[in-house]
């Protein structure tokens, strides 16, 4: 890995158990199991999708999300959708589009890129700087502690950036074996490290050369990496060696003899490792773990791994970008042990087993195992339509050509063919009733199994030629009142079953449904509540069953499309609908105010390949879709079966991904933050992105213009929005995101004016007041002191209303604190004086420790709470001619003027004591917060820029050595 300063600030704040793992395994064992590699959903992109070139030689994310590659067409952005190629040399700046290296300073959130002709540039508010070039080429770019660039070169060593400018170059003249330098870092301790061409080298802290680190060959060093128990771990050509003490180092897992082109280690101490030629490698406590292009990696060379915010780990290779995620759904195939894949039914035994058919015989999927039903015996070749469990849990299974098994857990007890009392060999779907028998779904209408006095399998026949037309049934349902719905290929009917002496009579009607989209197949009948769901060619189809009411759900209601061959429902209620094209998830809450009336469409999601199905396509059959009793959701594809747990969806739905406004334009022409539009503008386009990673394409989005929307508007998918011929007026425009069904993430915004034409401004309004006034003096003068005042009072309103947007541009709307553009203006307007005055001030910045803890753990209401709470007390304890804002996030600026730095830092000593003695137990029972301060003062940085490095670096200090402290610089 080419950058090592922990500046990825990787969050393992994303923990998906997807169902599957836990299907072999007990529930504790699998809070401590390690997935394979091989469980991971793995994406794969390259230039067909968007990328420049499918060779990613790095890869970084910034704080707001994006990924950073560095291809040789161009740095790229992605945001989860869409590739953003920076190839445009007037643009960049760089000499060539080549780029080999990227780096990330959280210190101000730039971007660095480097690479071919020894290029480098940042990236930082949407414009890029070129800084001095180190050609002929830059192997790595590094971000120190105190937010130098270290750059290593091919034939310059290594140069060091501060605030962009060169200030520093180690060649051999301070002891380097060689000026080709693959990577180089600062440890913790201070150390510079140089990977070069001809070995390891490091120069101590405070030394001026560099040594020979003997321990490791005298070869080509490669990528360096500081652990996590601060020792230094070495790729080289020919392995790993890891650092025993200060200059010792032995082979680290000598059966690992790779080239190893970059290394990772997670928070959990898993090492990743990039190879140049066998694929990836694993470490973790159960061993080394491979992949490689057998196991659907794209290439194997490796030269990058990262883990995202989210938990993802992205993967760069020659073959293009990979990545490796937890998956909402888990599919089991033949590879897995199923006797086949195309399944057709599902059934649950008392156990909690998941029994599957398959056109290939049954499966059972235990806590354990994955094994055939019934191995060496008439089931394990089946081809299975339909499953059904009684309630002496007796297995009935319908096959595709020999009739109907009666399975005991252990034997075959019952096979019933043509040859005897069916009509039909092809048994599609099955209902059973204790009292009633057995009904069975066949091509030639429904067989009623049941035994009579004598305990005598006898049979019946309902026919519905004459009924519907058609004998072909694809479905049937028995429900509480003990009524057989029944579904041919040419209508639904309800069948009243009257038990007679000997045998039953039929009592048949035909339901009329032409009027719901001219429906006639329904492929799943299945109730819940006071309601009957049939999953029909023309949509949903649900039946009040106590009114009598019919409605159908489709295209018409907000639907992708109308053909649906399943329908069940989750313990949350939420409605899922299998379908050729993917398993359709609607909220219970969506579903039932459009069920009454309350909404005209329904909010859904539609999973695919890309959520971990082997096949999106659900298939017909007895049934193809089941919740279990621990609330998974099953379903038969064409590909195996497939399981997802809704509360995975719940868990990646508490996680929002952060929204960005990417760009707005009028008139097709760039806007900035507040600029008043022309009063000519016709339309105004806001783009916008939320980095997500885990289901991008379900991202949803809603948007407010304040002044324009009452209320957040649905954009769904959407990513952008217009707005035309708006009133002149300010508005701010926000934008929020989530994943389906979860929590929406802080809102981005956009502040901006639509001016008037001369004839909406009030000037000239009062101009005509004035006009009026005078002539209507000439009819009555009391009209004239009644237009005054009406004109007085708008000038009032202008007033307070400009005074109010002043506010709000300086303001932090959650602490009401000044924000950090109002504290840049008073701090340079302080300065200004003291130069006048031959006084000083001090700076000091505060930081709330372990501040994204509290937000992980209580979320960020909690979080805003604690910040709300922190800004009042720091009011408290300010004097009246100091001043406190917001710097942003959890970062608080204080002003402490007329005062020198030992006067401040008493003052921000009393500041941290208050806040680590405050209690919030009314916010969370025993929590404490403790905040870290760094002081500075103008008598020693004179200037507005070094005074804030300064702070930010006392800050940095304090918090390296413990936080809950003060430190100040000097």
């Amino acid at each position: 890995m080419k950058y090592h300063f922990s500046l990825l600030l990787v969050t393992l704040f994303l923990s998906l158990k997807v169902s599957v793992a836990a299907a072999f395994v007990d529930e504790n064992s699998a809070e401590n199991e390690i997935r394979p590699l091989s469980d991971y959903l793995i994406r794969h992109w390259e230039t067909r999708d968007g990328l420049p070139h499918n060779s990613i030689n790095e890869i970084i994310q910034d704080d707001k999300g994006y990924l950073w590659f560095a291809t040789w067409q161009g740095p790229t952005r992605f945001n989860g959708r869409r590739f953003d190629i920076y190839d445009n040399l007037r643009e960049t700046g760089l000499p060539d589009i080549g780029m080999y290296t990227l780096a990330y300073s959280p210190c101000d959130g730039s971007v660095y890129v480097a690479g071919n002709r020894g290029g480098i540039a940042r990236f930082y508010d949407g414009h890029w700087q070129t800084l001095q070039s180190a050609p002929p080429f830059v192997n790595d770019l590094a971000i120190d502690r105190n937010c130098n660039l270290w750059v290593s070169t091919s034939t310059l060593g290594i140069l060091v950036y501060k605030n962009n400018e060169r200030i520093a170059q180690f060649t051999t003249e301070h002891g380097l074996d060689s000026m080709f330098i693959f990577d180089s870092f600062v440890d913790s301790d201070g150390n510079l490290w140089a990977a070069t061409n001809k070995g390891l080298q490091v120069k101590k802290a405070g030394k001026s050369k560099f040594i020979d680190i003997t321990t490791i060959p005298e070869d080509v060093i490669i990528t360096l990496f500081e652990l996590n128990d601060n020792r230094l771990l070495v790729g080289t050509e020919k392995g790993l060696y890891k650092q025993v003490n200060d200059t010792e180092f032995e082979p680290f897992k000598p059966e690992i003899d790779s080239r190893i082109s970059t290394i990772f280690q997670t928070a959990d101490d898993q090492i990743w490792l990039g190879t140049y030629q066998d694929g990836l490698l694993r470490i973790n406590q159960s061993g080394i773990e491979r992949l490689s292009t057998k196991q659907g990696l794209p290439n194997n060379h490796v030269l990058d791994i990262i883990q995202d915010k989210e938990g993802s780990f992205w993967v760069a290779t020659h073959g293009g970008l990979v990545q490796f995620r937890d998956s909402l759904f888990a599919s089991y195939t033949t590879k897995n042990g199923l006797t086949g894949d195309y399944v057709r039914a599902i059934a649950e035994n008392k156990d909690g087993a998941i029994i599957v058919g398959s056109s290939v015989g049954v499966s059972v999927i235990d806590e354990f195992d994955i094994s055939p039903l019934a191995a060496d015996t008439l089931l394990s070749n089946l081809s299975v339509l339909s499953l059904a469990y009684d309630d002496e849990q007796k297995l009935y299974i319908g096959s595709y050509t020999d009739g109907l098994y009666i399975w005991d857990g252990e034997n075959i007890t019952r096979h019933f063919t043509s040859d005897g009392l069916l009509q039909s060999n092809e048994v599609r779907q099955i209902a059973v009733d204790e009292q009633l028998g057995i009904f069975l779904a066949t091509p030639n209408g429904v067989t009623h199994l049941y035994q009579n006095t004598q305990s005598t399998w006898v049979s019946q026949h309902i026919p519905l030629e004459d009924v519907l037309s058609n004998d072909f049934v694809m479905a049937l349902y028995l429900d509480k009142n003990e009524k057989l719905w029944v579904s041919s290929g040419a209508g639904v009917a309800q069948i009243e079953i009257v038990a007679k002496e000997e045998g039953f009579n039929y009592q048949i009607t035909p339901i009329d449904l032409t009027h719901l989209n001219n429906a006639q197949l329904a492929f799943h009948i299945t109730e819940r509540g006071d309601y009957l769901w049939l999953a029909t060619d023309r949509g949903l189809i649900v039946h009040n069953i106590n009114k009598n009411s019919w409605q159908i759900f489709n295209r018409d209601t907000g639907l992708p499309f109308d053909n649906f061959m399943s329908v069940a429902f989750d313990g949350d209620g939420n409605l899922w609908l299998g379908s050729s094209r993917g398993p359709i998830m609607v909220e219970h809450d969506s579903f039932t105010e459009v069920l009454n009336g309350q909404a005209d469409t329904l909010d859904f999601q539609r999973y695919t390949e890309v959520d971990g199905l082997e096949s999106a396509q659900i298939n017909t059959g007895g049934p193809s879709i089941l919740e279990s009793s621990d609330g998974r959701i099953w379903l038969a594809t064409s590909k195996g079966i497939s399981v997802v747990d809704p509360n995975t969806i719940t868990e990646i739905g508490n996680l929002p991904p952060e929204v960005n406004i990417e760009s707005v334009k009028a008139d097709n022409e760039p806007v900035i933050f507040g600029e008043e539009l022309s009063a000519d503008t016709d339309r105004i386009v806001f783009e916008f992105v939320a980095p997500g990673y885990l289901m991008a394409e379900h991202i949803d989005y809603q948007v407010r213009l304040e002044g324009f929307d009452e209320d957040w508007v649905d954009k769904n998918s959407f990513n952008s929005v217009e707005y035309t011929t708006l009133p002149a007026k300010d508005y701010v425009f926000q934008v929020r995101a989530r994943y389906p069904g979860g929590q929406w993430s802080q809102p981005d915004y956009f502040s901006f004016r639509q001016s008037a034409h001369f004839w909406m401004q009030p000037w000239f309004w009062i101009i005509a007041s004035l006009i009026t006034a005078l002539l209507v003096l000439v009819i009555v003068r009391a009209r004239l002191n009644q237009y005054n005042r009406t004109r007085l009072q708008l000038e009032q309103m202008v007033k307070e209303k400009t005074a109010d947007l002043e506010t709000m541009a300086r303001q932090d709307p959650l602490t009401n604190l000044g924000n950090r553009r109002a504290f840049d203006e008073r701090l340079q307007h302080e300065l200004n004086r003291c130069r006048r005055d031959g006084t000083y001030l001090s700076l000091a910045i505060i930081d709330v420790d372990y501040f994204k803890e509290v937000n992980d753990r209580y979320l960020h209401t909690i979080g805003d709470k604690v910040l709300i709470r922190l800004a009042e007390i720091l009011n408290d304890e300010i004097r009246d001619i100091d001043y406190v804002a917001r710097w942003g996030g959890e970062e608080f600026a204080v002003l402490i003027t007329n005062s020198e730095l030992e006067i401040a830092r008493e003052a921000s000593e009393r500041m941290r004591e208050r806040i680590a003695t405050t209690l919030f137990d009314d916010l969370v029972e025993d929590m404490k917060i403790t905040v870290s301060i760094g002081v500075a003062s103008s008598y020693d940085y004179a200037d507005h820029s070094s005074l804030l490095v300064a702070a930010d670096k006392a800050l940095y200090q304090a918090k390296s050595e413990g936080r809950n402290r003060v430190e100040s610089k000097p």
